[in-house]
């Protein structure tokens, strides 16, 4: 993906949030708080807008949710921006397994010092939120992430994001307990 389209995504984005923006997309319903997704079990998005799904989800870390669908998901988000290990090497796609452990830590780490976010290592409200900075509704229930290496084709079925890993086993739900996408 071009530096150009992802600046343009993010400015967008920016501009939506401050309500700079008329029409449509500036109408977009509210996301739902943290806590209700939580519950939910998923990571949720509904709507045409898609740069305001990811703010108000649950935490992942070595911790929290780390071996799920969920973590598949974002360690996916981490291959696509090209995101640094702790060797200093990037994030490889074999590295994927849905379970949050000391690279996907170190990756995330990097991928928020980037970002201009704390390196903290933990995936909350504002690092999902930054990084749904970077997703574009191609309708029909496919959602884009641009990331500075690759581009991944998300679904978004009945408000639950799903995540491809694996072409055998299909989209699968990305839920914050259960792995079947790995």
């Amino acid at each position: 993906m071009s530096v150009r389209k992802r600046v343009a995504l993010a400015a967008t984005g920016l501009l939506l949030g401050g309500g700079l923006l008329a029409g449509p997309l500036a109408s977009a319903s509210v996301a739902a708080p943290a806590s209700s997704i939580a519950a939910q079990s998923y990571i949720d998005g509904s709507g045409s807008k898609v740069t305001d799904d990811w703010g108000d989800e649950g935490q992942l870390s070595t911790t929290s949710h780390s071996h799920s669908n969920a973590t598949g998901l974002w360690q996916v988000i981490l291959w696509a921006d090209g995101a640094k290990e702790s060797n200093g090497t990037k994030f490889d796609y074999s590295d994927i397994d849905c379970k949050f452990g000391p690279n996907t830590k170190a990756a995330t780490k990097s991928w928020q010092a980037g970002e201009g976010l704390t390196k903290d290592g933990i995936v909350g409200t504002k690092t999902f939120g930054r990084a749904d900075d970077y997703l574009d509704n191609q309708g029909n229930g496919v959602v884009t992430y641009h990331g500075w290496d690759h581009d991944v084709w998300l679904k978004r079925v009945g408000g639950k994001y799903e995540v491809r890993i694996h072409a055998a086993k299909g989209y699968k739900v990305a839920y914050y307990n259960t792995i079947t996408a790995c």
